[in-house]
């Protein structure tokens, strides 16, 4: 579980529970931390989430949601009276959007078609496996449509080579013939 920390407005974290814990022992953090973990209804003082002490031993973890999937988009009054707005968690991975649009390039360009779209692959496998070594990115779904657009792109582009490819070798083979 994830615990995102706001102070001032500035994003910090996103921490795990017992990080959270060790820099409140620490008083690198403030209970007075504006915080929000997937499943929670909005920002809050970091004193009111479950599992967080300010002694550094780590309690029960909280709840969590499967349908908050994204950053929370809900403002909390922080302590004071101040209005932090939501941090964003998480950005989206560039080489996905890179990915999407070199495999939809070399799908519809003539010139260049098969380059783009195994540079379309190559940029949507990269931002698979670095998403899956850092959760906190988006544009899984890019760099899936850019993976499944890039190999459809190739593979056209290989069949179009291989079809006229060969259709003009019969071609020279037939007036070698009737030469």
């Amino acid at each position: 579980m994830q615990i995102h920390i706001a102070r001032d407005g500035k994003p910090m974290g996103p921490f795990s529970l017992e990080e959270v814990n060790r820099q409140l022992a620490a008083g690198t953090l403030s209970l007075s931390d504006q915080a929000w973990y997937e499943g929670a209804a909005g920002w809050a003082p970091l004193s009111t989430v479950p599992g967080v002490s300010g002694s550094g031993t780590t309690g029960s973890p909280p709840p969590s949601a499967a349908t908050t999937p994204s950053a929370p988009t809900v403002t909390a009054p922080a302590v004071g009276g101040a209005v932090i707005a939501a941090v964003p968690t998480s950005q989206t991975e560039p080489l996905a959007i890179w990915s999407l649009i070199l495999s939809l390039v070399g799908l519809l360009a003539f010139c260049c078609g098969p380059v783009l779209g195994i540079a379309g692959l190559v940029c949507g496998h990269l931002a698979l496996s670095k998403m899956k070594t850092r959760p906190e990115l988006e544009g899984r779904g890019l760099a899936i449509a850019g993976v499944i657009i890039g190999y459809f792109a190739a593979f056209s582009w290989l069949l179009y080579i291989i079809f006229f490819g060969g259709l003009a070798m019969l071609q020279g083979i037939a007036e070698g013939v009737s030469n």
